[in-house]
């Protein structure tokens, strides 16, 4: 039985700074499969020019060898593509896409796409990386002097201390927990093929991100629906928790949430330096977007990765 155009992975390798979608070709590659699923998402220049050995082979490929790569160039099989070269907004067209869908977004655009015809609507889906620290730092700040303030009246400055640092950690790795079944459940549910409204919902979700990697204005979530949310988990657990105690879990939770967007942005964006832990993450990161999307759900840790056996892959 023939593999479905929604279930096909992109095969995605690196030459000098451009994508290559190899997945057709791989079952034709003289060495086998085997050898271009071992670099799946890895810079290949080294590997094409017989400078470096994979699978103890080093084999300098010829030019023909290029000439071919380029049929499989990602930004080439772009060109023309109505979705990416819309000058309206393409929000409301990707349910289309069908079953072509999971792999359209698993093949990365280096650029940004436009979501609505309204110069309005689509300046609230674009959020500077500064703008999540700069709303919700505060209120973390808030709700934890007043856990402190509100623990003091029972007990003594340094107790009140030591509760409130307890809750904000429990919140803290709660948030992670939150982060990782967001991420692996949610925001990776696949859509029905047949179903628009689906694609639409998981678009907006996931599937932009995946689509747009590098989109620096869509890397973080936008205030306004944030509110919402935050709202939400605010009656929530302020009717769970003492007062105290829900002051304090609610900061540590939220500043999950703003450490997770931060470094989020950072993973993408940043250059941290080699061998260091963020560099480790930052690899961890780029592999489960172009290595394999279905392991390293974790962004600001790998704990629940472990736990849930979908550990992915760290630098070679």
């Amino acid at each position: 039985m023939g593999i479905g155009a929604d279930e096909k992975k992109p095969l995605l390798v690196q030459l000098d700074g451009q994508y290559y979608d190899i997945a057709d070709f791989a079952p034709k590659h003289p060495g086998g499969a085997k050898v271009l699923n071992r670099l799946a998402g890895e810079e290949i220049g080294e590997f094409i020019r017989g400078e470096k050995r994979i699978m103890g082979v080093r084999h300098e490929h010829s030019e023909a060898a290029y000439n071919m790569l380029e049929r499989y160039n990602v930004n080439a099989i772009q060109k023309g593509d109505p979705l990416i070269e819309s000058k309206s907004g393409m929000l409301f067209k990707v349910g289309s896409l069908g079953s072509e869908y999971w792999h359209w977004i698993h093949q990365p655009y280096d650029g940004t796409l436009r979501l609505f015809d309204s110069d309005v609507l689509e300046s609230m889906t674009r959020t500077a990386w500064w703008v999540v620290p700069a709303v919700w730092m505060p209120i973390v700040i808030t709700f934890s002097i007043l856990s402190v303030l509100s623990f003091s009246t029972s007990t003594d400055v340094y107790n009140s201390i030591l509760l409130w640092s307890a809750w904000f950690v429990i919140g803290v790795l709660t948030w992670t927990l939150t982060e990782y079944s967001l991420h692996r459940w949610v925001f990776h549910w696949k859509p029905s093929p047949d179903s628009p409204n689906q694609i639409l919902l998981h678009f907006l979700a996931h599937g932009l991100h995946h689509k747009t990697p590098m989109d620096g204005d869509r890397l973080v979530f936008p205030p306004v629906p944030a509110t919402l949310i935050v709202g939400i988990f605010y009656l929530i657990y302020s009717n769970t928790f003492q007062w105290p105690v829900f002051c304090a879990f609610g900061a540590g939770k939220l500043f999950g949430y703003v450490t997770y967007d931060m470094v989020h942005y950072y993973l993408h964006h940043g250059s941290p330096r080699p061998r260091s832990n963020l560099h480790f993450r930052k690899v961890y990161h780029h592999n489960h977007h172009f290595k394999n999307f279905d392991v390293g759900f974790g962004i600001s840790t790998s704990l629940w990765d472990y736990v849930f056996h979908t550990l992915g892959m760290g630098p070679l």
